[in-house]
């Protein structure tokens, strides 16, 4: 979806950089020796930057007036320049997606190396504070080594899957060990439920468990310094952080005492699928964009088309692209995934009006037989 968002906003940027593009052809030449026209050349801008906005998307120019020769090369080239652009930033945007899948697996992975990484401080900063006992009297208790000793760390360090895994993804914090040992000073041993953990004597197993989800979701995924941290090496840290919630709790959760088991996270077991499908949805949904905003529009009778919200309007968008072209997707699916969508992406409203014209669109492209399902598809369309 923010994807999609990101092709709008380039989209925007384009249209304007393509008006200005008009503009700087029609600016007076002040080296030139020929006299300049400077009414006729702000005359032939304004009426090249009508006619572009009106034909951008089209397939042939219409005029609505008579036009010189320098106006229709002006129009054509600021069209050329536009297309041009946006296809660029298409193709970049789609590349970054994928790759926006990768960088959450791998920020899963790093999450997981950063508790290790807090257990081995914790060592550290006992042996520094025991050397300096001697000096201040301050007495060390065994219970401030809870972390290091945690049970459900060992096995997580013991895990060989997992350890393959930190080394086919290169996961390390060697380079940012000055910011680990940050969080760990400022952020984790002042945190309240820390202190509770560091007198306990002998947590058991579940208690080793629980002082990691708390990590998990109260520092790691909730502070700002490390959401900040992980925001500026994933550019859809926002969108991916509800999503690495779940897999780390899911496999903090999963850790076994008994069996050493530990229930690592696949993002797709048929990742090349999805990752087509991802593609074709995307895809899709910029080709066919002003018939999906068509559709929306015959719908939305008590909304303008411009103040439907941008993030409605593309999710809506996405959600009639699902319909149309996917026919192994229930509809009830597809409606379900693109309310839960907008109670995560847009206004406090947006489920309920997502949902109302959904419903109504699902209907009526059902009764016109625009939607055709087959296999799974077919579950909730009898």
């Amino acid at each position: 979806m923010q994807a999609l968002y990101a092709v709008q906003k380039c989209e925007d940027a384009n249209f304007e950089l393509a008006k200005d593009y008009i503009e700087e052809i029609f600016t007076p030449d002040l080296n030139s020796m020929e006299v300049q026209d400077k009414v006729l050349l702000k005359q032939n801008a304004k009426t090249a930057k009508k006619i572009f906005q009106s034909n951008y998307r089209a397939e042939q120019i219409k005029e609505e007036q008579d036009t010189n020769p320098e106006v229709r090369s002006a129009v054509s080239n600021a069209i050329d320049y536009f297309r041009n652009n946006v296809k660029k930033d298409v193709s970049f945007i789609k590349k970054d997606m994928l790759e926006a899948v990768n960088k959450l697996l791998e920020n899963y992975y790093l999450s997981l190396k950063l508790l290790v990484e807090f257990s081995e401080l914790t060592k550290e900063d006992i042996e520094k504070r025991q050397k300096r006992s001697a000096e201040n009297g301050k007495q060390v208790f065994e219970s401030e080594l809870n972390l290091y000793h945690n049970k459900a760390i060992k096995i997580i360090n013991e895990n060989d899957a997992l350890q393959n895994e930190f080394i086919r993804f290169d996961i390390s914090w060697k380079d940012d060990e000055l910011d680990v040992q940050e969080w760990f000073r400022d952020l984790l041993k002042k945190a309240d439920f820390y202190k509770e953990y560091t007198q306990l004597n002998k947590p058991s197993f579940e208690e080793d468990v629980l002082v990691l989800d708390q990590i998990s979701r109260q520092i790691i995924l909730k502070s700002e310094a490390i959401t900040n941290f992980m925001a500026e090496r994933d550019l859809y840290w926002e969108e991916n952080k509800s999503a690495l919630k779940s897999m780390l709790k899911k496999t903090i959760k999963s850790i076994d005492e008994d069996t050493q088991h530990i229930e690592l996270i696949e993002l797709s077991a048929n990742w090349e699928d999805d990752s087509e499908f991802f593609k074709n949805l995307f895809t899709d949904t910029i080709s066919n964009d002003d018939e999906y905003e068509s559709i929306v529009s015959d719908f939305a009778k008590n909304w303008a088309t411009e103040r439907i919200a941008i993030v409605d309007m593309i999710i809506l968008k996405m959600a009639v692209c699902e319909m149309l072209n996917f026919p192994s997707i229930p509809v009830k699916v597809t409606i379900n995934e693109y309310i839960e969508l907008s109670k995560n992406y847009s206004t406090q409203k947006s489920k309920i009006f997502v949902n109302g014209m959904l419903d109504k669109i699902s209907a009526k492209l059902e009764k016109d037989g625009e939607i055709k399902k087959s296999g799974r598809g077919l579950i909730d369309n009898k």
